[in-house]
């Protein structure tokens, strides 16, 4: 009776499997936090700003304008599914940076587009009233938001995929406190420039 030695039933140990990661260093750990200030900041200039400049400057009504921006909380059950992409199946080589980048131009695209559409939601409401074709525009601006909510779920769900796959559980706390406390410093910074903004 022979002993079968293929690489299928004593399979190759992984050289790297069990060794600890190397530590992030801390200017690393900032700039990866520098993501979810962006994060912050784009919440309070897209979010906040194009609330309060629908309602108090465009005449949009409330119900509307609000229910058109929820649109990307909608949307965010999708999180799962992108963080399920990024395991399986690689762009370009990489699990979790592609589908950071490709996310983060689509949804920063997305908000350019949403002020466009608010201009001419806000120009047929002066020149026609709130009729049929501002309800098209008010239907297009929650698609935008729809799509924002979308390319949003498919670039922080890898980011947050990435901390874990690049940190051990020495410094993963180090690392997920510094990279959210910057978040906090990204919606203060954003609520600073929009009151700024708004006030001119």
């Amino acid at each position: 009776m022979t002993i079968d030695n293929s690489s299928e039933q004593f399979p190759t140990p992984n050289p790297l499997e069990g060794k600890p990661l190397p530590p992030i260093p801390l200017l690393t750990m900032f700039r990866l936090g520098l993501y979810q200030m962006g994060l912050g900041i784009m919440s309070l200039l897209t979010l906040g700003v194009i609330n309060r400049i629908m309602i108090d400057e465009l005449k949009v009504p409330a119900l509307i304008a609000a229910g058109a921006i929820a649109m990307h909380q909608f949307v965010s059950p999708a999180r799962i599914w992108f963080g399920q992409m990024s395991d399986a199946k690689p762009l370009w080589g990489y699990h979790r940076s592609s589908y950071v980048w490709i996310g983060l131009i689509l949804f920063t695209s997305a908000a350019f587009l949403a002020m466009q559409v608010v201009w001419q939601l806000g120009a047929s409401i002066q020149v026609n009233g709130f009729n049929g074709i501002a309800y098209l525009w008010a239907g297009l601006l929650a698609l935008i938001f729809a799509g924002y909510g979308l390319a949003l779920s498919a670039s922080s769900t890898p980011f947050t995929a990435l901390l874990f796959d690049v940190s051990d559980e020495e410094n993963r706390s180090k690392l997920i406190s510094i990279v959210w406390s910057m978040l906090m410093v990204g919606i203060v910074i954003g609520a600073i420039i929009s009151s700024k903004i708004l006030h001119r």
